[in-house]
């Protein structure tokens, strides 16, 4: 092989080399259970497949198990419009989280653990304030408490503080569902947009 051709064959590995190096570099890491759990999400081994539930959206629309099909990743948070401190906070954080991935793989509900106050219109008003693309969801309360039971979250019942607000107690929890409407894990506050976002970038390469 001539000297120009030596160096031309060279040239180009390198540039390939440099070329690959920044693709690796430019695509989310997937990230070990361990290095999860550091960045604050607890990945169950073994996913569990919600039972059947039937709820309703923001916009009235029936919303059951089905709805997860549409997205990768489903991020389900109950809580409730009136919340004056955890709920806004991770509505703040979801928002947040939404600046940083693509939002086409996932989806973000705000299940309302206060549907007596919580209507439709009240929740899509709320939600929409934070991200157009967020969804609200109420019904029943027994379904929507049957629901959390599945999550492994709980709330008491709603009563009054020293400043005459209604609060309601609940599990302060982000759970994450996949297209087939199983558990895949849960985020555990303290809640950190960049940290969660890594997690849910790993997880969208392998779910």
């Amino acid at each position: 092989m001539g000297k120009g051709k030596l160096t031309l064959v060279l040239f180009l590995s390198v540039i390939f080399l440099l070329i690959f190096s920044m693709y690796r570099i430019t695509q989310p890491r997937v990230l070990s259970t361990e290095e999860m759990k550091i960045n604050g999400f607890v990945k169950y081994g073994k996913y569990t497949e919600l039972r059947d539930f039937d709820l309703i959206d923001h916009n009235n629309l029936k919303f059951n198990k089905d709805n997860f099909e549409e997205s990768k990743l489903n991020f389900i948070y109950f809580g409730y419009t009136t919340c004056p401190t955890e709920c806004p906070v991770m509505m703040s954080v979801m928002r947040s989280i939404y600046s940083k991935i693509d939002t086409e793989s996932i989806s973000f509900y705000l299940v309302s653990f206060d549907p007596e106050i919580d209507t439709t219109q009240r929740l899509k008003n709320y939600v929409t304030a934070f991200d157009e693309k967020f969804i609200g969801v109420t019904g029943e309360t027994p379904e929507i408490l049957k629901l959390g039971y599945q999550m492994g979250v709980e709330r008491l019942e709603p009563s009054v503080d020293h400043q005459n607000h209604r609060v309601i107690t609940h599990t302060n929890h982000l759970i994450a569902i996949n297209s087939d409407a199983e558990v895949v894990g849960v985020f555990k506050g303290p809640f950190d947009s960049s940290a969660m976002s890594l997690v849910i970038k790993s997880l969208l390469r392998t779910e």
